[in-house]
């Protein structure tokens, strides 16, 4: 399920119809910041403690409790996989369980209520919608999905010369200019030669995806002259191009670098 449709769905939660309280939890974990989300966390959780102490809900103070438990075993089993930051939003019965983690900034925020704190949910997938990125390389291309610079799907493409279409496998593939029993400088020619047809059976394979799973947003990255080739052929927007050959790079740093540019 696409981020946005989660975030749909949170809206419709409200704790008091099953009364349950809702703790909400924005973390940054960026590496700079080293263990200070740690003491962020404690400090937060023992507010927590000591606000539904004197509480006169009983229940509240257990659910209290077993939250601070839940989300302190949650967030040491997260921890290696950490990356710029981490959302949950817990109740004690876990009718509401959500969590995400996150390669692009936040800021670090707890809230207990009724209701899940979606404010910065909100915020980020304004600025870091559902994005498809076009890394192209010659005879090769990667298409990525991301939203809110977290890969959910990748698509790696080659031109097979033998049949002059785009073949769609699995993962990145090595280096081969002489495929088909094509030679290098054979191979360059071809490209040279065939290279706006190729663009173009490109681009359709690319808007074929992005209307079949609503992209909102659609960035190229690749050398200079070639994206700006592709670019010129396509029929939708493309709302930002990022002129460097990032192909071997791995799905992570691709999407920083296009980000950041």
């Amino acid at each position: 399920m696409l981020l946005q449709q989660e975030l749909d769905q949170l809206k419709q939660f409200n704790g008091k119809q099953n009364n349950q309280k809702v703790f909400s939890l924005y973390l940054d974990t960026r590496p700079e910041q080293g263990e200070k989300w740690k003491i962020e966390l404690k400090n937060a959780l023992q507010d927590l403690a000591k606000r539904t102490k004197n509480s006169n809900n009983h229940e509240e103070k257990n659910q209290s409790k077993d939250i601070i438990k839940k989300v302190e075993k949650r967030l040491q089993d997260l921890e290696p996989d950490f990356k710029n930051g981490v959302l949950l939003f817990i109740t004690s019965d876990e009718s509401l369980w959500f969590e995400q983690l996150v390669n692009v900034p936040i800021e670090t925020e707890f809230n207990w209520g009724d209701t899940p704190k979606l404010d910065q949910l909100k915020s980020l997938t304004e600025r870091y919608p559902y994005t498809g990125i076009v890394v192209l390389q010659q005879d090769k291309a990667r298409v990525i999905e991301t939203e809110i610079g977290i890969a959910i799907g990748e698509y790696d493409y080659t031109l097979d010369l033998d049949t002059n279409d785009w073949r769609q496998h699995q993962g990145p593939q090595g280096d081969d200019y002489t495929q088909g029993g094509t030679k290098r400088d054979e191979f360059k020619a071809r490209v040279k030669a065939n290279q706006e047809r190729w663009l173009k059976s490109l681009t359709s394979i690319v808007e074929k995806t992005s209307k079949k799973n609503g992209w909102q947003q659609l960035y190229l990255a690749g050398e200079k002259e070639e994206v700006e080739k592709l670019r010129s052929m396509f029929n939708v927007e493309i709302d930002k191009v990022t002129p460097s050959n990032i192909l071997k790079s791995n799905t992570t740093e691709i999407i920083k670098k296009v980000m950041e540019t």
